[in-house]
């Protein structure tokens, strides 16, 4: 099973690079200030569509409002991490007020069970967000991670989806993150 999930990602990673093209820019945010190939192992993001992780573009705990962006754009990309795919997408926000999206969203987390800060610092979060649901026959309890954090009037979110029934990696958002923080700084 492992051997044919390792297969999957390999070519899934090779088709991902050599198929995908980057998103032309949107609205203000050009493709240099989001994740590129040089910070997924080589991976090529793609542009996401309306219907491509829609709970975390941005994210809203248990449906919680948050102020509108002034603009926004996500890719995402499957990577490879130690032999197995990882889904990962990023949404980069610019708000006429940063920290008051970072500040509704923490409060947002605190009412809600499948949401939870499992790290918070000034202008910096990474959640998890539980979702349960039936696979092959058995519940699955699944863990998404998400890295937020506040680049002046940018907003970054880097998720670690995990593949298939498998969990996000925290480690791996948070180091995302990093490169998508310093990325999204361009935009200052």
């Amino acid at each position: 099973m492992y051997v044919i999930r390792g297969l999957l990602a390999a070519t899934i990673v090779v088709l991902a690079g050599v198929t995908a093209t980057p998103a032309a820019g949107a609205a203000g945010i050009p493709d240099e200030a989001l994740l590129q190939a040089s910070d997924l192992g080589g991976v090529t993001p793609h542009a996401t569509d309306g219907d491509d992780w829609p709970q975390l573009r941005p994210p809203r705990p248990c449906g919680a409002g948050v102020p509108a962006p002034v603009t926004d754009r996500a890719v995402a990309a499957v990577i490879d991490v130690d032999g197995a795919p990882e889904s990962i997408m990023e949404y980069l926000a610019v708000h006429r007020d940063a920290g008051r999206y970072l500040r509704k969203l923490r409060k947002a987390v605190d009412g809600c069970p499948d949401w939870r800060i499992e790290e918070s610092a000034a202008g910096r979060l990474t959640l998890r967000w539980t979702r349960r649901w039936e696979h092959v026959g058995e519940e699955v309890t699944h863990q998404t991670y998400v890295a937020v954090a506040r680049a002046g009037r940018a907003v970054v979110v880097v998720a670690d989806n995990g593949w298939e029934t498998s969990d996000g990696d925290p480690a791996v958002a948070q180091r995302l993150l990093i490169s998508a923080v310093r990325r999204a700084s361009s935009l200052n």
